[in-house]
């Protein structure tokens, strides 16, 4: 509890001004002003203190997540269980995006109604991409004329990834693999198979005749398909550089990188770079849900100077021997030990 004694002075100034009148001027009627006049802080400061401590604060979003362009609409939601009106509460917070902005707080003055839920609305549109952060920090409530306040522990976090706008605007060339595929190993999905059954099924028109588990089809009268697993090591890798100059255009190219590779039926997978940690994390894009997992995660890292600093960590710590397919800004280069195979 904080008290103001600026405004106690302003309170007995008044008192004494009345009390002037009474006195010089025998305005006696006033004598009925001074009693409540003194009384009041006595009741409401003690009933003020009891109360204020029962309100609840707490943040959100409207939205899950959103594309850029789009406006994020947060809210502040209150709950006031008690019949005491707060009509003076300032709340702390700050509104950033992790990429861009500094971590800058601002005040947002609200009236906390007495036996009330509420919201209040805050629209912010996304100009870049990247994790907005809604973060309250605190507020303080002022009680009865401003003589006491009150500084609530109000602490929450809304994060709204802002994902890429759609786009096919890019060119992936076709990704030479070297070790290919044959008749009866080509999986929809291109990268290498193992000789581990990941299931049974059953047989599907277009299956091919290797693929059945003729032992077991013969116990269940009926065609079984062997379901194999995948190697861990993927023909392709992506390794987007997190470069500050060109962090959205980036993003913006290995979404249609992404989408392009899948909609080929591309096995791949991205790999990102703590500069921090210098350590890697793989991200295998099977799926629309997988790729924004991916980005969640990307847009916590920080971002570096260098402009192949994944790249050449990437050599450097002897990761995995693949293809890789680096992006940064609007350019893809596609590599092999090194070399670069194609420009795209």
């Amino acid at each position: 509890m904080k008290i103001h004694v600026w405004s106690i002075i302003k309170y007995l100034f008044i008192f004494v001004l009345i009390f002037f009148f009474v006195v010089v001027f025998k305005q006696n009627y006033l004598v009925f002003l001074l009693f409540p006049y003194v009384l009041l802080p006595a009741i409401l400061i003690p009933v003020f203190l009891a109360n204020v401590r029962k309100i609840s604060l707490t943040g959100g979003s409207v939205v899950a997540d959103t594309e850029v362009g789009n406006i994020i609409l947060f809210f502040a939601e209150y709950d006031n269980p008690t019949y005491y009106p707060f009509l003076k509460c300032s709340l702390t917070f700050s509104m950033r995006n992790l990429f861009f902005n500094a971590n800058k707080d601002s005040l947002l003055n609200i009236n906390i109604m007495p036996k009330r839920k509420d919201r209040i609305n805050i629209s912010v549109k996304t100009a870049k991409i990247g994790m907005v952060l809604f973060e309250g920090k605190g507020m303080r409530v002022t009680g009865f004329m401003g003589m006491v306040s009150v500084n609530l522990p109000v602490s929450f976090s809304v994060q709204v990834p802002v994902f890429p706008e759609k786009t096919e605007q890019v060119d992936v060339a076709e990704i030479p693999y070297s070790e290919g595929y044959d008749e009866y190993t080509e999986p929809d999905l291109k990268g290498n198979l193992s000789s581990d059954i990941k299931e049974i099924r059953e047989y599907r028109p277009g299956d091919r005749l290797a693929r059945i588990h003729w032992k077991l089809s013969s116990k269940l009268d009926e065609l079984a398909v062997k379901e194999m697993e995948r190697t861990s090591v993927m023909s392709l890798v992506v390794v987007p550089e997190l470069e500050k100059g060109k962090i959205s255009q980036t993003v913006e190219t290995l979404d249609a990188v992404s989408r392009k590779l899948a909609e080929r039926g591309e096995r791949f997978e991205i790999c990102l770079f703590n500069s921090v940690s210098c350590s890697f994390d793989y991200y295998i894009i099977d799926n629309e849900e997988s790729l924004k997992d991916c980005y969640r995660d990307m847009y916590f890292l920080p971002l570096y100077e260098s402009a192949d600093m994944a790249k050449d960590a990437y050599y450097a710590s002897n990761q995995r021997s693949a293809l890789l397919l680096t992006v940064y800004g609007d350019e893809v280069k596609l590599l092999e030990d090194g070399i670069e195979v194609s420009d795209t």
